[in-house]
């Protein structure tokens, strides 16, 4: 093999950031660092801000046979752009290989035309207000067990599946602010999907009590109130159950929304989230356009609440709009929960993201291990 040719072993992909990070990370197992383009791009917000970073490791050799495909690592760049848009809460891309498996590759800069509105929380030059992870590479070491073997498969399966949702959720937003949210909720879904619940706790007094009557009715009344409970309000509920028990306290401390009437509050979240579930469900049966009322700003302000009734000419939509959080609301809510479900799988992110002492399915902290030994 000729001198200047990539090593086989060695891959090497792009990614970007429509924000802003300094440093770099290095490990024995990981290299992050800058590639370099024009700096005041670079470093001034601006809707054409985007920064470079290449990612490398290393694999083992891969046998050559006739007819055998070469191997592409580019599903690593994907893995790595869902971890960090949920550590930093910040929208990354992959563009793919560039060095890989011994050869050259040209990347897709199809995503670096795009203008973005660097104001947004996922674009800007700062740290989200919770949760505040410092917009530096040297933090992946919070994350980094998370790329190494001995995760639980089935926790690692369910946690990329619902940090691409998020992912895509932040790259669909300023386009089509609707699919965004409906990525959202079914972020939120996927997570629900990983706990355990008895099929009573998903029911509330009423449902209970409808079920109650279906069993004394006759005969087979009890095989019937089976069958339903069996069926009745689960996803919903199962919905509603996963998200109130990652959502603690400090969850409702801080918020990128400056003014107190625009921020969500621990009294009422369960019937908003409620209403976000619900959201979806009228948009599918109604086909009522939604993006423009959820993506909407307050002087500029990422107001997490509306303000006020919407008017889409359905009564029950409005109803369900009025109470739903905006975007800016559930992206809060699902990154905040995406990283509670790492935190408290052993991968320790931020003391707040501790369990609270509550009674809850969420698993105890595990002891916290990476690298670095921390």
């Amino acid at each position: 093999m000729h001198k200047l040719r990539p090593p086989e072993t060695i891959q090497k992909l792009l990614i970007s950031t429509t924000s802003r990070l300094v440093g770099e990370f290095e490990s024995d197992l990981l290299l992050v660092a800058h590639a370099w383009r024009d700096s005041q791009v670079n470093s001034t917000e601006s809707p054409l801000s985007r920064s470079t970073y290449i990612v490398a490791f290393e694999t083992e050799p891969y046998e050559k046979k006739i007819g055998s495909m070469l191997p592409n690592y580019a599903w690593v760049g994907d893995v790595i752009c869902i971890y960090l848009s949920i550590l930093y809460g910040k929208r990354f891309d992959c563009h793919g290989v560039i060095e890989g498996a011994g050869m050259f590759r040209m990347p897709d800069y199809s995503s670096f035309q795009s203008l973005i509105e660097p104001r947004l929380p996922q674009n800007s030059h700062v740290p989200r207000r919770d949760i505040a992870i410092p917009l530096n590479l040297a933090e992946i070491s919070r994350i980094e067990p998370l790329l190494q073997p001995g995760q639980d498969v089935r926790f690692v399966t369910f946690l990329q599946t619902a940090g691409r949702f998020y992912l895509q959720a932040l790259q669909n937003f300023e386009e089509r602010p609707d699919v965004a949210y409906l990525n959202l909720i079914t972020a939120g879904e996927v997570l629900s999907n990983y706990y355990s619940y008895d099929k009573d706790e998903l029911l509330d007094e009423q449902a209970k009590d409808i079920i109650r009557q279906i069993a004394a009715a006759s005969n087979s009344g009890p095989e019937l109130a089976r069958q339903i409970k069996g069926r009745l309000f689960q996803v919903k509920r199962r919905f509603l159950r996963a998200m109130e028990e990652l959502l603690n306290d400090p969850f409702f401390a801080d918020s990128e929304a400056e003014r107190d009437f625009l921020r969500l509050k621990k009294a009422d979240i369960t019937s908003r989230l409620g209403a976000a579930y619900d959201l979806r469900s009228q948009h599918v049966h109604s086909g009522i356009p939604f993006g423009s009322w959820v993506s909407r700003t307050l002087g500029g302000e990422a107001g997490e609440v509306q303000v006020g009734i919407p008017v889409v000419g359905n009564r029950d939509f409005e109803r369900v709009l009025a109470k739903a959080p905006t975007y800016f609301g559930l992206e809060r809510i699902i990154r905040y929960c995406l990283l509670r479900f790492i935190h408290t799988h052993g991968v320790l992110i931020d003391p707040r993201l501790a369990n609270d002492g509550a009674e809850t399915s969420i698993p105890p902290d595990l002891p916290y291990v990476t690298a670095q030994g921390r």
